[in-house]
C-alpha cells in the first residue's frame, strides 16, 4: 500500500495510470476470454502490451520517439496478427495517398530525428490499416479489426496534426477516445474468432 500512495503522488504517475488503464482491461479481457492460447490473441496481446509502454512514455514530451518506437512495436504485433491474406490491394491504393498528404503536412514542422521516424511509424501505421482493412468482414473480428485499425489511424494523424502543425480543438478527446475504440475493437478482434 505504501509503494502505491508513493507512485499516486506524483501528478505524471497519475496521469500514467488513468491513461493505460482503459489498454490494461483490454489486457486482462483478453486474457481471460481467450487464454492467449492461440497465436492471434498472443499477437493482439504483445501489440497491447508496446501500447501500454507508448502511452507511458507520451506522458513525457522527452520521450516521443522512444513512445512512437513502441507503438511502432504493437503496429508490428497487429500487422503479424491480421496476416497477408488476402492481400486486397485496393486498399492499399487509398490509403497510401492519405498517408502521403498527412507526411507531406507534418514533415515541414518536425525535427532532424523525426523527420526520420515519422514516416517510418506512419509506413507501419498504414501497413497495419491495409492488413485490418483486408480481413474478411464476414466476421464480427474482421469488422473489428477493421474498424480498430483506421480509428488507431485518425487518433495518430490528429496527434500528429495537434502536436507538430496546429492546435486542435478538443484534441486531447477526440485523440484519447477514437485511440480507445480502437484498443477495444483491436481486443475483441481476437475474442471474436
Amino acid at each position: 500500500m505504501v509503494s502505491i500512495s508513493y507512485v499516486l503522488q506524483s501528478a505524471q504517475h497519475q496521469s500514467i495510470l488513468k491513461k493505460c488503464f482503459p489498454v490494461v482491461l483490454c489486457c486482462l479481457y483478453l486474457l481471460f476470454r481467450t487464454g492467449g492460447k492461440d497465436h492471434y490473441s498472443q499477437l493482439i496481446l504483445l501489440g497491447l502490451i508496446f501500447s501500454l509502454g507508448g502511452d507511458a512514455c507520451l506522458i513525457y514530451p522527452n520521450l516521443f520517439i522512444p513512445g512512437m518506437a513502441l507503438f511502432a512495436g504493437a503496429h508490428v504485433c497487429y500487422i503479424l496478427a491480421f496476416g497477408w491474406h488476402p492481400l486486397n490491394w485496393t486498399y492499399l491504393l487509398f490509403i497510401l495517398p492519405l498517408e502521403g498528404i498527412v507526411c507531406a503536412i507534418l514533415l515541414p514542422n518536425l525535427d532532424e530525428k523525426q523527420k526520420i521516424f515519422v514516416p517510418i511509424y506512419m509506413m507501419l501505421l498504414g501497413t497495419m490499416v491495409w492488413r485490418a482493412v483486408s480481413r474478411k468482414y464476414d466476421s464480427a473480428s474482421g469488422r473489428y479489426s477493421a474498424i480498430g485499425g483506421v480509428s488507431f489511424m485518425v487518433s495518430d494523424c490528429v496527434i500528429g496534426l495537434d502536436t507538430f502543425v496546429q492546435h486542435v480543438s478538443w484534441s486531447s478527446v477526440f485523440i484519447m477516445t477514437s485511440y480507445y475504440i480502437a484498443q477495444i475493437l483491436i481486443t475483441l478482434s481476437a475474442t471474436e474468432l
